[in-house]
């Protein structure tokens, strides 16, 4: 498989994270979805994606047991200078041969380094005999690739900043002039608030001669990709999604809710602010994860107690006894008095039960209003039952408040 003439079968390619922080769950692993979206790219399949832990022994045995299965192995992690630090011994192991000292290696490991530059970095200037250097500008780490029988073996640092730009700017290049890689055709969509079981049964249920498809859940919403047949056909199955569920609840585009609320403030040249109540600021906190949300997020209130709401928003102790705080009046007077207060453009008001106490038979846990106010028209509010533990409610709470806003701000235009 090393010749450049190209592949005319499926490519396959497999994962391996390495490192006992990620098996000890200290640190998170987000390599593994990242580099299977950008094999899917390049219609390349991903069989496998596995975690292990710094132990040599394992470690030989499931680059082995890989590469018979996969055309592509990709190892991220284990490149450090320290004696736990194995890529470079197990892939020389495995592929019978001697590691070899890079002086351009160490060269540019010293220049990074400095005077803080020692004996035990030397170390990363070593990969195995007869693969190939691969500069790291981000880190002290080189990476390597190189073919073990057919299989083509690549080893890179674990740190996110500097895998994913050796990744895109040494790798993407390597792996489409290795492989004649086939067309990549293929419709994303993104359902919100909505279960795995219920868009798979709608999946089933418009399904076409020779659509095929995927899903990848998501805290905020589930990835799904239509692939196979002809564009029109994908088009089609998209077309009839939305029309089952709601465009509101199907999208076409892998996309998150906080970027589709940030683009439409943006676009419209529009400033927000939250009143949060049972979401306790995670809008807030979803729109301020977006570089430059400054331009477009005035602030907002996380408002508990109706003494807060009262005090803060300028919510009416009447209508606070009269409908309580989860109701459509409650957070419309909160959705007001925010836009009032802050001038912005549109605010977002959010009242309900995350539980697990606090449900009554009218109201049982799950029962969330979202209030929406813009500026020159009349507020609007929707009441929403959502299923799930007290984390899940908040985060689908969350989402539907930001689809509300952004949909409220594209029918302005």
């Amino acid at each position: 498989m090393s010749s450049s003439s190209g592949l005319k079968h499926e490519i396959r390619a497999c994962v391996l994270t390495v490192g006992t922080e990620i098996t000890e769950g200290k640190i998170s692993d987000g390599h593994g979805r990242y580099l299977s979206a950008a094999f899917r790219l390049l219609s390349i399949r991903v069989r496998q994606i596995a975690s292990i832990p710094d132990d040599s022994d394992l470690f030989v045995e499931t680059v082995a047991r890989m590469l018979q299965d996969c055309d592509i192995l990709l190892i991220t992690g284990g490149l450090g200078p320290t004696s736990d630090d194995l890529t470079r011994e197990v892939v020389s192991q495995v592929a019978g041969r001697d590691l070899e000292y890079r002086s351009e290696a160490w060269s540019a490991i010293e220049s990074r380094l400095g005077a803080n530059a020692s004996e035990t970095n030397r170390k990363q200037a070593f990969i195995p005999g007869g693969f190939e250097l691969l500069p790291n500008e981000n880190g002290t780490a080189p990476g390597f690739f190189g073919y073990v029988g057919e299989g083509l073996v690549i080893a890179l640092p674990g740190p996110p900043r500097e895998l994913r730009p050796m990744f895109e700017s040494r790798i993407l290049p390597l792996l489409k002039s290795r492989y004649e890689l086939a067309a990549f055709n293929e419709l994303a969509g993104t359902a919100f608030l909505t279960p795995e079981s219920r868009l798979e049964q709608m999946l089933q249920e418009h399904a076409r001669p020779g659509v095929t498809w995927g899903t990848r859940f998501d805290d905020l919403g589930i990835a799904f990709f239509l692939r196979g047949a002809s564009a029109a056909d994908r088009r089609a199955v998209m077309a009839e999604l939305q029309a089952d569920a709601g465009e509101f609840y199907i999208r076409e585009g892998e996309i998150d809710p906080a970027q589709i609320l940030f683009s439409a403030l943006d676009d419209t040249r529009t400033t927000l602010c939250t009143a949060e109540s049972c979401t306790g600021g995670l809008i807030a906190k979803l729109i301020t994860d977006i570089a430059g949300s400054s331009v477009v997020f005035w602030g907002g209130w996380v408002v508990y107690s109706n003494e807060g709401k009262q005090e803060q928003l300028g919510v009416s102790a009447s209508t606070l006894s009269a409908n309580g705080a989860v109701s459509r009046e409650t957070v419309r007077e909160m959705a007001q008095g925010a836009r009032r207060i802050s001038g912005a453009g549109i605010s977002i008001s959010v009242s309900g039960i995350a539980g697990p106490a606090g449900g009554t038979d009218e109201k049982p846990v799950g029962t969330v209003w979202i209030g929406i106010s813009v500026e020159s028209e009349e507020p609007h509010e929707q009441l929403f039952h959502f299923r799930g533990d007290r984390n899940r409610i908040r985060r689908l709470a969350a989402v539907a408040a930001m689809l509300l806003a952004a949909d409220a701000l594209r029918r302005r235009r």
